[in-house]
């Protein structure tokens, strides 16, 4: 697979991805102060950009299926509600669903069960 420097950033600091007794995959992420996604985001204040999010699910896509053409299509839901800092450990779970085009619906939050985010995208490939 071939990735671009933000998702070699973002798989490098990726735990494993584990299946779940209900199908969906859960894999967690621990943002240091070197991730490059912090660079001017924001100056004196860095925060892991939303877009960075979107990456990393399609990313858990990918490996979780073995699939590196899959693409997103649409960003169908995103809700941004926590902020994550250099430091911060993230946990995302994620589910496919296949018809012609694969939809994954995930949610990403800290060990404390606080809610950073709801993304669904649809992915072909």
């Amino acid at each position: 697979m071939s990735f671009s420097p933000i998702q070699k950033a973002l798989k490098e600091r990726l735990g494993p991805i584990t299946k779940l007794p209900d199908n969906s995959f859960q894999a967690t992420i621990t943002f240091d102060k070197e991730f490059p996604g912090f660079a001017g985001h924001f100056p004196g204040n860095p925060i892991v950009p939303g877009i960075c999010e979107i990456t990393l699910v399609e990313l858990l896509a990918k490996l979780a299926t073995g699939n590196d053409a899959l693409r997103t299509k649409t960003i169908t839901h995103v809700k941004f509600r926590t902020p994550l800092f250099p430091g911060d450990c993230a946990t995302f779970t994620f589910t496919l669903n296949s018809t012609d085009t694969t939809t994954i619906h995930a949610t990403a939050s800290t060990a404390q069960n606080k809610n950073i985010a709801t993304i669904k995208l649809v992915v072909s490939g």
